[in-house]
């Protein structure tokens, strides 16, 4: 890698290094992983100087392998349910490893069968996107799973230096990689614009390192901190290899982590784990409003509630699509129909059903939620407000009844 390409990517690496911590922040508290799950993202068991308890018991991964077979009552093989999972492992290309830190987490998720499904299932909206596009650029499957070490397949992530969304985007990586952020939107979250992003940035890594493992190595560390110590083993005659390589702790265990998940999503029955069964099909649809639109309105329209629609539109920050972008919304497949049925029924003074209101000196939650006969929450909620302070000049949203 040349030295321009290295000082161009620095600040962006050094950013999604610190993304990646946040990750441990989305897997070990309340998103769905309790008590010692944090185990699966920080240990002693990484590096090169790991206690004997980390174990040294050998484990079954190849990078591309038939899924397990499963049976019956009568013991007849059955065709396994969980679909997508079997295109997956076929494009699964990373170089398998025993490494102990990679026996170290399978342990670990081993240990917590239904908190591993549960992410998973809580993917199910994104992971067939994700894939698609993994296997369009003729990138490894693994990729896909790579949200689930960052943020747990939640786009609402919000790491607490400012990391946000599926890929745990810093707002300086962002900003490097083309992602925009106003009050209105935050691309970080969006999730088919940041997972373009995230794979443009592994492709131009990969393309720098020429190693897959040393492009994730520095998609969390940033490429600066990984071609000084390719620089370092390189200067003392030591391999430069990932597993080589003086890296820090967090880096040490990111990719171990990503290679132990590999291996559970290949050998499900092996690790007594059951994966959720995610049919392998197309879960959203991408749809031009024709105008700004409130998303209390959209989800009525789409017949799915209003917390599903920001679950597939994360990166809309308020309650109406952003007024100078186009009013796209993501709306479940199986709505899409219904959905422009009814859109094309809906006459323009019933689209916007929010009110973009000018806090004034002296405004308070409790009085502007009075005005507007709504409540304190419900401003908190689709403002998202961490508290009742607010500042004069700012602008609040006020949901319609």
């Amino acid at each position: 890698m040349n030295t321009t390409t290295t000082k161009l990517l620095w600040l962006p690496g050094l950013a999604m290094a610190v993304s990646a911590i946040s990750g441990i922040a989305a897997l070990s508290t309340g998103q769905g992983m309790t008590g010692d799950t944090a185990g699966w993202i920080q240990s002693p068991c990484t590096g090169y100087h790991m206690p004997a308890s980390c174990g040294t018991k050998q484990f079954t991964d190849f990078a591309s392998h038939a899924p397990d077979a499963q049976t019956n009552e009568t013991g007849a093989e059955i065709s396994p349910v969980a679909e997508i999972w079997e295109r997956m492992r076929g494009g699964f290309t990373l170089p398998a490893s025993n490494d102990q830190a990679v026996r170290h987490y399978l342990a670990s998720y081993r240990k917590h069968p239904g908190a591993i499904a549960r992410v998973l299932q809580r993917g199910e909206p994104y992971l067939f996107h994700i894939l698609n596009r993994v296997e369009e650029r003729g990138l490894p499957a693994e990729l896909a799973l790579l949200p689930f070490v960052e943020s747990a397949y939640d786009p609402h992530a919000t790491s607490p230096v400012g990391a946000a969304g599926l890929w745990q985007f810093m707002p300086e990586t962002a900003e490097y990689l083309g992602l925009s952020q106003d009050w209105w939107y935050d691309g970080r979250r969006d999730i088919i614009e940041a997972t373009e992003a995230a794979l443009d940035y592994l492709t131009q890594l990969h393309h720098n390192f020429g190693d897959w493992l040393l492009a994730l190595a520095a998609y969390n560390a940033g490429s600066a901190r990984v071609q000084r110590a390719i620089n370092q083993n390189r200067s003392e005659g030591k391999p430069v290899d990932f597993w080589h390589l003086p890296l820090p702790a967090e880096t040490r265990g990111y990719v171990p982590r990503l290679i132990a998940l590999r291996a559970i999503i290949n050998h499900p029955a092996n690790h007594h784990i059951t994966l959720p069964s995610l049919p392998d099909r197309r879960y959203f649809s991408r749809v031009d409003t024709q105008g700004r639109i409130d998303l209390q309105v959209a989800a009525r329209l789409a017949g799915i509630t209003e917390e599903e629609l920001k679950r597939l539109n994360p990166g809309i920050l308020r309650l109406t699509t952003p007024p100078d972008r186009p009013s796209i919304l993501l709306i479940p497949k199986t709505s899409e129909t219904i959905f422009g049925e009814r859109l094309a029924r809906l006459s323009d003074k019933e689209r916007i059903r929010s009110i973009r209101h000018r806090i004034l000196r002296g405004d308070t939650l409790s009085m502007i939620a009075q005005n507007y006969r709504t409540t304190v929450d419900r401003l908190l909620k689709v403002n998202n407000l961490k508290s009742t302070g607010i500042i004069a000049g700012e602008f609040i949203v006020v949901p319609g009844s």
